[in-house]
């Protein structure tokens, strides 16, 4: 091989490198945009999954004042219930020594034929 030879080859080879160079360095720009563009939307979808989390939590706690205020009411009812039938008790015993009707029909309403009776007494 002559110097020209050589030097051709050289040449050839050291285009080779500076091409095989200038295409890493646009793939490592590419792999930058593609690693920016994937960060980006990395950072979207983390943002709607922590909006979706926060309003799943906003909904959560709605529901559960709704059922706790739900819960206070009925309380409320069942304790006025319960009062209500207290009262009805204490009425029914203070009235039970005074009541005629069932001193003088101890079977009063347990079958059939007693409908009548009922329906005839005064009230």
């Amino acid at each position: 091989m002559s110097d020209c030879d050589i030097s051709r080859s050289f040449l050839q080879i050291n285009d080779q490198s500076s091409f095989m160079l200038q295409r890493c360095e646009s793939s490592g720009d590419e792999d930058d945009d593609w690693r920016l563009k994937r960060r980006e939307n990395n950072r979207v979808a983390a943002q709607k999954s922590r909006n979706r989390q926060t309003q799943r939590a906003d909904e959560l706690h709605k529901a559960y004042e709704c059922l706790d205020q739900k819960n206070r009411l009925l309380k409320k009812e069942v304790q006025f219930l319960s009062e209500e039938q207290m009262r009805l008790t204490e009425a029914l015993k203070a009235h039970e020594p005074l009541c005629l009707i069932r001193h003088c029909v101890p079977t009063l309403g347990s079958g059939p034929r007693d409908v009548g009776v009922l329906s005839s007494l005064p009230r």
